[in-house]
């Protein structure tokens, strides 16, 4: 007992006398990519979000300095992968991700396949529409899917009818362009696109699996951002939660959308 106090003793010591450079938190480069109201570009061209939101205040917070880059998803998964990049946002979790990052759950939602009424009429469960060797499918390329409906899409892509969108904007205009007979989106990017677009919101929406959602969480990297700055903006991120500033984040961009369109 005593040799353990000595240790955590000598350890706040050093911490003590340690100069204040030794003790910053970051500087660390946090990747955002657009898609609908977590990050995306105001009447001004400026960019803002729920994401943007969030790590303004988790850095106010938590002390640390984060700089923000934006990239695409795919783009910012490689270079977590490669050391190049220090975190994400809205990253959704799978248990290869968790052997790079530390995940801090923060939002979450459902998802939805979209069709236009007729194909949603005949085609409007996963086995239909893999019956009809002639659909195709638009997802956005990088996103992680819930359980079912990534299996569903397992399938497809074995038959090669996946096609693949950079970002949620381009795949929300490749499916009104007729070029795709459906398209993955999530629940608050679904009602934020009908109520923007009155032609948009004549599709169907159809729920895959009504039990599962997918949950958003900052990403931080194991290798560049140590536990204890880890720790400080996980503590940060629930204070919100537990606060309502998320839910005043999700309100201020989303409104009043509905889970279920």
């Amino acid at each position: 007992m005593l040799r353990s106090w000595i240790a955590a003793f000598v350890a706040t010591a050093a911490c003590a006398i340690a100069p204040a450079s030794a003790l910053a938190c970051g500087p660390y480069t946090v990747g955002l990519y657009e898609y609908s109201g977590l990050y995306y570009r105001d009447e001004q061209g400026r960019w803002t979000g729920i994401d943007k939101d969030v790590v303004d205040e988790v850095a106010r917070r938590s002390g640390c300095k984060l700089i923000a880059i934006t990239e695409s998803r795919v783009r910012i998964w490689a270079r977590l992968a490669s050391g190049q990049m220090d975190m994400t946002v809205s990253a959704l979790m799978t248990k290869e991700r968790e052997l790079l990052v530390e995940f801090i759950p923060y939002i979450e939602s459902k998802q939805f396949v979209v069709m236009r009424p007729a194909l949603a009429a005949s085609s409007g469960t996963p086995a239909a529409f893999l019956a009809d060797k002639r659909r195709r499918v638009i997802v956005v390329r990088g996103y992680v899917f819930t359980p079912t409906v990534e299996s569903w899409l397992t399938s497809l892509r074995i038959q090669g009818r996946v096609d693949e969108a950079p970002d949620q904007p381009t795949a929300i205009r490749i499916f009104k362009a007729g070029r795709g007979d459906a398209v993955v989106l999530g629940a608050h990017s679904l009602a934020l696109a009908r109520r923007a677009d009155p032609v948009f919101a004549g599709f169907t929406a159809l729920s895959f699996a009504p039990n599962e959602r997918s949950i958003g969480a900052l990403a931080l990297s194991r290798e560049r951002i140590p536990q204890a700055d880890r720790d400080l903006m996980r503590h940060a991120v629930e204070d919100m939660l537990k606060d309502g500033t998320i839910d005043g984040y999700k309100h201020r961009h989303l409104g009043d959308v509905s889970e279920t369109p």
